[in-house]
């Protein structure tokens, strides 16, 4: 506890209700602003972003089998050279896309409130999103894996619909979870520096 002589504010207590926890509520309005931006462009050019996924996916997978993306469309062609090649569509369901929209929107709704610093929501942000991105290249590897394995039906059966799935949903939780961590060590340290 402290004592102080009453007086006039100065600067530092005007600043410090302009800035509440470090940051200023133009930050915070400017980084909102920001995320539902990124939320916007994201959806507005998804198409264009599956494509990139499809890029990402030849590449990746091109370390270990021949692998090619299609110029201007979000599909990957997997064993190429081969009588038994095949060519995956990455369709706005199967995106990552539509993953990690809902966590800029979340990101968004964060900065409104005054507990969590922008660079907090932001690693969080960022965080997740990168994990949901990991996982879905995971998925489209494990999809190509097993109908290469199985063959096209059933392969695309099992990829697609049961275990590309369970990677989805473990990677989805695997985001949320880290999300919450990244927040959540950001206000226990500053509530032990307030204590």
């Amino acid at each position: 506890m402290s004592a102080r002589t009453a007086g006039p504010p100065g600067p530092s207590s005007a600043l410090s209700s302009v800035l509440p926890h470090g940051s200023s509520r133009l930050t915070r309005g400017a980084g909102t602003i920001l995320f539902l931006f990124v939320l916007a462009v994201l959806l507005a050019y998804q198409y264009q972003l599956r494509h990139l996924e499809a890029v990402g996916a030849a590449r990746l997978f091109g370390l270990g089998t021949p692998t090619l993306a299609a110029s201007r469309a979000p599909i990957v062609y997997f064993g190429l050279g081969r009588p038994d090649a095949f060519g995956l569509t990455i369709t706005p369901e199967c995106s990552s896309t539509l993953l990690i929209a809902p966590v800029f929107l979340i990101g968004g709704a964060m900065l409104l409130g005054r507990r969590m610093t922008p660079q907090r929501v932001l690693a969080a942000v960022g965080a997740a999103a990168f994990l949901l991105i990991v996982g879905n290249q995971l998925r489209i590897g494990l999809i190509a894996y097993l109908i290469s394995e199985l063959g096209f039906h059933t392969g695309y059966e099992w990829g697609h619909l049961v275990l590309g799935t369970v990677v989805s949903i473990v990677f989805i939780g695997a985001s949320l979870t880290l999300l919450v961590a990244v927040l959540s060590t950001g206000r226990t340290h500053r509530q032990r520096a307030a204590a």
